[in-house]
C-alpha cells in the first residue's frame, strides 16, 4: 500500500527521540533551503505539524529530500537512510521523490562511483540508446584511458549538465549493470 509523502515523512519524524526532534527542528530553522521555515512556524509544534509545514513549504517531493539532508546534517544517518528507503518504496509520489533521491545519490557518491568504475563502455551504450549522451560525447568519453577517467568525464560532463533526469537514468543503469557496487554504496 502506498503512503503519502506526509505519512512517510511523519513516520521518519516519529522515529526521533524528543532531543533528536528538537535538533531536527533547530536545523530546519537554520537551514539555507529556500523558502525558509521560520522559528514561529515550528516552535512547540508536534511531529504531525512539522511534517505538514515542511510539505506546505517545500512541496511533497522536496520535503522528503530536505528531511533526509537535515537528518544527515545532524548525524542521524540511519534514520535518514530509512526515510530515503521508505520514500523510494512506499511513497505515492514515488516517481518524483525517486528521481530527486536518485539524483542526490549520484551527487553524493560521484567520487565513489569514479573510483570503483568498471564496464563503463556498456554504461555508455545504454546512455547513448536512451539519448542521455550523444555520439560526440560517447566518442570523447570512450577516448579516456581508464574506466575511472571515463566515469569522471561522464559524470562531470553530460550527467551533471543533464541535471536530475540524467542522474536518475545513470542511477537506474548502474543498478541494472552494477547492482552489488550500488548496494554497497547505499543504493536501494
Amino acid at each position: 500500500m502506498s503512503k503519502s509523502a506526509r505519512d512517510v515523512l511523519l513516520d521518519g519524524l516519529e522515529d526521533l527521540t524528543e532531543e533528536q526532534f528538537k535538533r531536527f527542528t533547530d536545523k530546519l530553522i537554520d537551514s539555507r533551503q529556500e523558502p525558509r521555515v521560520r522559528r514561529g512556524a515550528v516552535d512547540k509544534k508536534d511531529r504531525l505539524d512539522v511534517a505538514r509545514i515542511m510539505i506546505d513549504t517545500y512541496t511533497e517531493k522536496r520535503a522528503l529530500v530536505v528531511a533526509v539532508d537535515l537528518l544527515k546534517s545532524i548525524k542521524l544517518n540511519q534514520v535518514a537512510e530509512d526515510l530515503e528507503k521508505d520514500a523510494l518504496q512506499k511513497c505515492s509520489c514515488s516517481t518524483a521523490c525517486s528521481s530527486l533521491l536518485k539524483a542526490k545519490f549520484i551527487d553524493a557518491k560521484s567520487a565513489d562511483l569514479v573510483s570503483r568504475a568498471t564496464g563503463v563502455e556498456s554504461i555508455l551504450d545504454v546512455l547513448l540508446s536512451r539519448k542521455v549522451i550523444n555520439n560526440n560525447q560517447y566518442s570523447d568519453i570512450s577516448a579516456e584511458k581508464t574506466p575511472q577517467r571515463m566515469m569522471s568525464a561522464l559524470i562531470r560532463g553530460p550527467i551533471f549538465a543533464g541535471g536530475n533526469p540524467a542522474k536518475s537514468v545513470l542511477y537506474k543503469v548502474l543498478m541494472d549493470q552494477q547492482s552489488y557496487m550500488m548496494k554497497d554504496l547505499g543504493a536501494h
